[in-house]
């Protein structure tokens, strides 16, 4: 396993955001986590990334128990994540946000200029290098997050609701470019998704939050028919993907 989480919580206050959250993911693979708003999915996301630590548990990454380092440490063995809300450097061009990301990821001098280079090659973004970010479509500039981390030589990518706000073909586009990432450049990538049709597609397996606790975990066509994520999820959503399907 790339990545693991055992026995996560996290506490803010007298909020329990996460409860004993136990996670796998496998080396290579496309691993998707959703649930309602509120089920502690961006928190489990920071906590493993390092922003904040949790207050039990460990994360472990490659074998190695991560949980007490910095966010730029764990950039720098190889994690990398984007944000819900798109980050981006708007008053810098599409070249220098991606050096950001390189830089934050402990890149030598001697490899900066050449890893810009491959991720503005791996994601088609050349037509767009010296535009300032803040002239993108946000199609784009989700797409210049991507670069920016995989720009880190990232192993694991890590993808916070990525789809929303895109159109119907943009999603389908963005869905392309995430199995041309885990394809083709071999990077193992976990994503936080509402558009439960897209994560069912593109996920091999897929864990379901609700108020901090695991409530499935396995795989994305079970929670169709799972009576626990069907009564606080989806209600009667079941319907609604059965009648998307026809």
């Amino acid at each position: 396993m790339i990545l693991e989480t055992k026995g996560i919580s996290k506490v803010f206050g007298k909020l329990q955001a996460l409860l004993d959250v136990d996670l796998q993911v496998a080396q290579g693979e496309i691993f998707g986590i959703a649930g309602p708003n509120g089920a502690g999915k961006s928190t489990l996301f920071n906590v493993i990334a390092g922003t904040f630590p949790p207050s039990t548990g460990k994360v472990i990454f490659d074998g190695r128990d991560v949980t007490a380092l910095k966010s730029h440490q764990i950039c720098r063995i190889g994690l990398a994540r984007t944000f819900q809300v798109p980050q981006t450097f708007p008053s810098l061009s599409v070249y220098d946000n991606i050096r950001v990301g390189v830089t934050f990821g402990g890149a030598r001098q001697a490899r900066i200029a050449d890893r810009i280079e491959q991720a503005l090659d791996f994601l088609d973004l050349n037509s767009v290098r010296d535009l300032e970010a803040s002239n993108l479509d946000l199609y784009t500039t989700k797409l210049v997050m991507m670069a920016a981390c995989l720009a880190t030589d990232c192993r694991l990518l890590m993808l916070d609701e990525p789809l929303a706000g895109l159109s119907v073909t943009e999603i389908s586009d963005f869905l392309r470019v995430v199995r041309h990432i885990n394809q083709n450049a071999g990077t193992t990538v976990v994503i936080i998704e509402h558009i439960l049709d897209s994560l069912i597609e593109i996920s091999e397996r897929i864990l379901i939050l609700d108020t901090g606790e695991v409530i499935y975990n396995g795989d994305p066509e079970g929670i169709r028919t799972d009576a626990r994520v069907i009564e606080v999820y989806l209600g009667d959503g079941q319907v609604a993907l059965e009648e998307e399907d026809r």
